[in-house]
């Protein structure tokens, strides 16, 4: 049977990691169920996209948590009482229209991505079907929390797997029997504090023996998530992919993310979002670039100027820190950033501090004695490393500083031992180009971090450069390397 064959594919896609299920798309980065935030959980990782559908008044099959638009468009209009071109009319705060089914399954298409389709309103999975049946898909489930719409899928022969979504104080199997579901999904985000321990092992063990593979509600604590992840779960929803798509490293290779200027593949550079994210998807260390305002405030931004990354003009130590900190320093990058602002130095300490992460800095215009002050003012010196092109800067902290960590690049020295009579650095960076990866060993034999810089995201580039075991890597696309990492351990 074609609906056994496609939920047997589900749970071994699983088989190794739960899938990651994005709750109406990225939602916590993008607004709900809009195409820019399946697009965006695309960019995260995600395997499948929580969408929610319901009809119009003429019966096109439209995508929307809620009938009322109140919540995403600020509008109180109901989508069943209108025609799909007076929905039409009407803008989302994103500045999309409410798009419809065909549009999103178009895109997971495109994106390779699946669809977990929760029906919203009566009559929608019937025009699901019917949709699927004009443009079919393999990589489709569909559910709802109300069962009777689901055993009607059943009885017209739904090729696609079918789930039944549990609410607490339900009983998941009996909820199952009704909607002769193929999957429960249990809703207990609400149940707890640590709504994890609600999965007992006769509850597991229960599902598993009537063949109910489990989904798991929207989780956005990092804590349980850690815990989900390594149970018998098909898949986990939440709003934040990244959280579950990130890098988890293996013992047998635990390779260190380095993130430079942040998760800039997905986020404009040097901003607190590209850090955030960084540090959620499992980077240890977030790199920045400091410079120097005309107040004398130390700024977080690459360039000497602010033309490229922000909305002001001119340089920066021409600039003051209040006008850096009020500048638009994301929407160059995307207008969906256009509340990101360039940061304090300071505010990155304290940042990286709430992750438990660290930070490689940069020194491009900035004091050193400044620099420094304020990372032993926040208890940081072991939670930073340093660089800089001015290699006056690094003569400076290596004599005022001692304890302070330096990294060094190898294609700076002739040979590595060059490189350690100048200064034995705590890390050397080793571009994967140019310098003989053959050092690696005679590094660690001298108590010095091998960092290996490589900028691409090229999977089989990837998955070479793992095999080296590198302690860190200095990245710009982290999630193209988390997938290259999870196919290196299934190669292992």
């Amino acid at each position: 049977m074609l609906r056994q064959q496609r939920l047997k594919k589900l749970v071994n896609r699983a088989n190794q990691f739960p899938l990651c299920i994005a709750h109406r798309g990225a939602s916590g980065h993008k607004l709900e169920n809009t195409l820019e935030a399946f697009a965006y959980a695309a960019k995260l990782n995600a395997e499948m996209w929580e969408i929610d559908v319901r009809l119009t008044a003429d019966g096109i099959c439209v995508v929307s948590h809620d009938d009322n638009l109140m919540h995403t468009a600020g509008i109180d209009v109901d989508i069943s009482k209108m025609t799909y071109k007076a929905l039409q009319q009407h803008v989302l705060f994103n500045g999309e229209q409410v798009p419809t089914f065909e549009q999103v399954l178009a895109l997971a298409i495109d994106t390779d991505c699946g669809l977990y389709i929760e029906l919203k309103g009566e009559g929608a999975g019937l025009e699901v079907l019917r949709i699927l049946d004009t443009q079919p898909y393999e990589n489709i489930s569909i559910g709802s929390f109300t069962p009777g719409w689901v055993a009607e899928l059943d009885e017209h022969s739904c090729p696609y797997p079918l789930s039944v979504l549990v609410r607490v104080g339900d009983c998941p199997f009996e909820q199952a029997e009704k909607a002769k579901a193929d999957m429960i999904h249990l809703c207990w985000e609400r149940a707890s504090d640590t709504p994890h321990k609600l999965l007992t092992p006769a509850l597991m063990d229960k599902a598993k023996s009537l063949n109910l593979p489990v989904i798991i509600w929207h989780e956005e604590r990092p804590s349980e998530i850690e815990k989900l992840i390594k149970m018998p779960v098909v898949g986990i929803c939440s709003d934040l992919p990244e959280l579950i798509t990130g890098h988890r490293p293996d013992p047998s290779n635990p390779i260190e993310l380095v993130l430079h200027r942040g998760a800039n593949d997905v986020a404009p550079e040097n901003t607190q979002a590209s850090a955030v994210i960084g540090y959620r998807m499992g980077a240890k260390v977030i790199e920045l670039d400091l410079n120097t305002s005309a107040d004398g405030k130390l700024m977080v931004i690459h360039d000497l100027t602010a033309d490229r990354t922000t909305s002001l003009q001119g340089l920066i130590r021409e600039l003051d820190s209040h006008q850096l900190m009020g500048s638009d320093a994301g929407s160059w990058f995307d207008k969906s950033f256009k509340q990101e602002h360039v940061k304090l130095f300071a505010d990155y300490l304290v940042l990286s501090a709430n992750f438990d992460g660290q930070l490689y800095v940069e020194l491009k215009e900035a004091n050193v004695d400044h620099v420094m002050q304020e990372v032993i003012q926040h208890n940081a010196i072991d939670r930073c490393f340093f660089w800089s092109f001015n290699s006056e800067y690094l003569d400076q902290i290596r004599t005022r500083y001692p304890d302070a960590k330096l990294m060094k690049r190898r294609q700076d020295f002739a040979s590595l031992e060059l490189l350690v009579e100048a200064g034995k650095p705590a890390i050397i960076e080793y571009d994967y180009l140019i310098d003989n990866l053959d050092e690696f060993s005679q590094c660690r034999d001298q108590g010095i971090k091998v960092m290996l810089r490589y900028p691409g995201s090229d999977l089989n580039s990837w998955i070479e450069l793992i095999k080296l075991q590198p302690d860190m890597v200095n990245i710009d696309h982290p999630f193209a390397f988390t997938k290259a990492y999870k196919l290196w351990l299934a190669q292992e």
